[in-house]
């Protein structure tokens, strides 16, 4: 039984502020395979790290982040939400995310609003196509991700696609799974069609964990993550190998 791969999403998002160099440095420090995280772009076209449509849940500003402006954004707390620690935490411009990323950790980057070919281009720039992927839930950046960028790998969603085979028409690298549509049949049909299967779950269920582990789903893009390395030892114990 092989071990699953770790995708902190948004980072080590339980230990520090989501989508920010701290988070990704916890992401890091757990020993994560890769971090996942979220792609938007200021109204002057800076690319950001940044989840939510506003920054009035995550920083101590308000307001659409599209409406903003680099230097706006810039000066925004993006820590003191989470814990008093992480006082002056930055929302990171991309650029500078992911050249913390470099040498040590893959990048998972979902895009909610911003051009996956400036994205591929930056990760180009330092190496780290490679072992990089994308995601949106914007269908027309989907499409331009197809169209525009074929060397940057594309994940699909079972609950969007509902097949393996679609998943192989649309030259998928990655089928992501969750909690509700997981099966050991999917997972089997689609590592047999050459697909890397993915599950994300922000939960703490351990019944959730050990399906993952039983059917052999081997990425997982989590919250928890020393809960499902403590799940996943349980299990590698009493599966067969």
């Amino acid at each position: 039984m092989t071990t699953a791969k770790i995708v902190c999403h948004r980072g080590a998002c339980l230990s520090a502020p989501e989508n920010t160099v701290a988070s990704l440095e916890g992401a890091i420090a757990l020993g994560a395979f890769a971090v996942e995280f979220d792609i938007r772009t200021s109204r002057d076209g800076v690319l950001y790290v940044f989840h939510d449509e506003t920054v009035d849940r995550t920083t101590d500003g308000t307001g659409r982040f599209g409406d903003l402006t680099s230097a706006q954004i810039d000066a925004l707390d993006a820590g003191s939400w989470f814990a008093p620690e992480f006082a002056g935490e930055r929302v990171p411009r991309l650029d500078r995310f992911l050249d913390a990323c470099v040498g040590r950790i893959a990048t998972y980057a979902e895009i909610k609003d911003a051009d996956p070919a400036r994205v591929r281009d930056m990760l180009a720039a330092r190496y780290l196509l490679r072992d990089a992927w994308t995601f949106s839930f914007d269908q027309s950046i989907r499409a331009a991700a197809r169209a525009r960028v074929p060397d940057l790998r594309r994940m699909v969603l079972w609950s969007h696609v509902g097949s393996v085979e679609r998943a192989v028409a649309l030259n998928a690298s990655i089928l992501e799974f969750d909690s509700g549509d997981l099966s050991a049949d999917r997972v089997n049909a689609a590592k047999s069609a050459g697909l890397i299967t993915q599950m994300f779950y922000d939960g703490k269920d351990e019944a959730v964990f050990e399906d993952a582990v039983r059917f052999g789903i081997e990425q997982m893009n989590i919250d928890h993550v020393e809960l499902f390395r403590e799940v996943e030892a349980r299990m590698k114990s009493i599966l067969p190998a």
